[in-house]
Parts: C-alpha cells; sequence; structure tokens
C-alpha cells in the first residue's frame, strides 16, 4: 500500500545521535496523522549504528533498515532509498537532527499547496568560514551558466512521487539528486527554515571531500565545464590579441625588439588553457569509464 510520506535518512556514523532523530521524526510525522515510512541506510559506518538501526526497527514497523557493505556516499544512499521507497511524497534529511523535523510539515504543506515537484528547506542561520562560503558562491556561478537554479538547494527536501520515477530512469554509480532533478523539473519551491546545531562533533564531508564531490557534479551531471572552456578561451584570445597590438605597437613605434617578456606571456596562456582543457577532458573520460564499466551504486548486505 502507497505511503504518504516517506523519509530517506543517510547514516553514517551516527550511533550517539540516531535515536533521537528517529524519536524526533517519529513525534512530527504522527502529529501530522498520514500513513509513513521511514528508511534508514546504513552507509559502511565504522561505528554502532546498524545496531541503533536494529533496536530502531525492532520497535516500529514503519521503518525499513538497509546495510552497505561500505561507504558508498550519501548520494547513492539516497539512489537505494528512492529505489524501496512508495509514497506520494518523499522527504531526504540528514542522520545528526541538524535539521528540525519539525520543517517537514512546513515543506509538505508547500509542496501540495505550491504545485511544486520538489520543495527544499533552505536554511537561514548557517554560520560557515569565508573559504567554504567563497567556494560555494563560485560553484553556485559556474553551475548556474548552463542552468539558472542549479547549485541552489540543500539536503532538506521533498519531491513528489512523479519526480521520483524520473529520477530511477538515471542508471550508473555517479548520481547527484539536485543535479539530475533539473533534467526534469523547473517546478522548484524553496522553504526558509532554522538548521540547528548538528548532533554529530565532526562533519562527514571535509573541504577536500566536498570540492572532489563539486568537480565530480559539474562533469557529470551538465556542460557546463566546457561551456566555461569556451568563454575562457574567447576571454585568453581576446587578451593575447589586444597584448600582441600592444607589443606590434612598441615595435614600430620604438624599435624594441621581442623579446623575454613577450616569450614568457605566450608560454603561460598556452600553457594554462592547455592544461586546464586536459583537467575537465581527464574528469569526463573518468566518469564515462565508470559508467561504462557500470560499477554498481550501491550493494545491500542486510535489509530487514
Amino acid at each position: 500500500m502507497t505511503k504518504e510520506l516517506s523519509i530517506i535518512i543517510p547514516v553514517y556514523n551516527s550511533s550517539l545521535c540516531l535515536k533521537q532523530t528517529v524519536q524526533k521524526l517519529v513525534s512530527t510525522i504522527t502529529g501530522l496523522s498520514v500513513s509513513y515510512q521511514i528508511i534508514l541506510i546504513d552507509d559502511g559506518s565504522s561505528d554502532n549504528s546498524w545496531a541503533v538501526i536494529k533496536d530502531l526497527k525492532s520497535g516500529n514497523e514503519n521503518i525499513t533498515a538497509i546495510r552497505f557493505n561500505k561507504n558508498f556516499g550519501q548520494h547513492n544512499a539516497l539512489l537505494c532509498g528512492i529505489n524501496v521507497v512508495d509514497a506520494n511524497y518523499i522527504v531526504t534529511m540528514d542522520d545528526d537532527l541538524e535539521q528540525n523535523p519539525d520543517d517537514i510539515i512546513k515543506l509538505y504543506d508547500s509542496i501540495k499547496a505550491g504545485n511544486y515537484d520538489l520543495v527544499y528547506g533552505m536554511p537561514v542561520n548557517i554560520r560557515k568560514g569565508l573559504v567554504r562560503i567563497a567556494v560555494t558562491k563560485i560553484y553556485k556561478r559556474l553551475s548556474q551558466i548552463e542552468n539558472k537554479k542549479a547549485g541552489e538547494g540543500s539536503p532538506f527536501r521533498i519531491f513528489t512521487k512523479a519526480l521520483k520515477d524520473n529520477l530511477l530512469r538515471h542508471e550508473g554509480s555517479l548520481f547527484f539528486l539536485d543535479e539530475i532533478a533539473l533534467w526534469y523539473t523547473d517546478a522548484i519551491g524553496y522553504e526558509k527554515v532554522n538548521f540547528q546545531k548538528s548532533l554529530k562533533k565532526n562533519s562527514s564531508y571535509s573541504f577536500g571531500s566536498l570540492f572532489t564531490l563539486s568537480l565530480r557534479v559539474l562533469s557529470l551531471s551538465s556542460t557546463m565545464p566546457l561551456k566555461l572552456l569556451r568563454i575562457m578561451g574567447m576571454y585568453i584570445f581576446a587578451i593575447s590579441f589586444i597584448l600582441a597590438g600592444y607589443y606590434v605597437y612598441r615595435k614600430v613605434a620604438y624599435k624594441v625588439p621581442m623579446g623575454y617578456t613577450s616569450i614568457m606571456i605566450t608560454i603561460l596562456f598556452s600553457t594554462g588553457i592547455i592544461t586546464f582543457s586536459l583537467g575537465i577532458i581527464g574528469e569526463y573520460l573518468g566518469n564515462l569509464i565508470s559508467l561504462s564499466n557500470k560499477k554498481p551504486s550501491y550493494s545491500i548486505k542486510e535489509k530487514i
């Protein structure tokens, strides 16, 4: 029987906070008086998370518990959950109570009232370091070269069964929900919410892993890097043309020989664009190899 609401929670090393998260979630959903299911996916945790999940499962028949053989990453865990759920509306959230389960009501009301396919809970009170803020803004600007709505969103989201069915058309091991959703809909809403302090001591994502993930998303899900390369090529060509004119003018007007400076500028420009191009091409080729080899998105060890 199709549920009204499903909540997918990727779990990674959250044995100390998961029980509190699920208890708060169940209390909120019970207050909505709708049928529901909760999908808990242990993404290769190295702590006692699976034992906590099994304990939660034993006390609530609406919980489905899934355990991966190893860590496949948050987005692949979401893909697994999307394959399992059977509901009219699907919510995704983190396992550390950073997102307040009470705000699910706001997202649920918004998607039903606004004829949206996807609604994000956007935090208004998150404080990040200056470096992370700068990198995030650059990522969003680059993403929006191809789609104005790209780069926006958060892990706290709700979407319809129709969008879920479209997401499942995606094949391959490289799955990024937010980017793929843009292939199928522009009916996206945003609700302002207050995030809470995470109950985890350490973030699951380091700065380096966030940078790598952003690069993979950009290279896999869009042609933005190629468009950016084309734009950079045009600017570099224009600058090179102006510099060439300047050095020709100096040669004619002042009889200054073309020397070290002009050679270095030529080398730097050509080397820079070649190196940048090879990096993008390499990223595309790596993703194509993974797709052609049909690398699994996830591998379930146990389902109860």
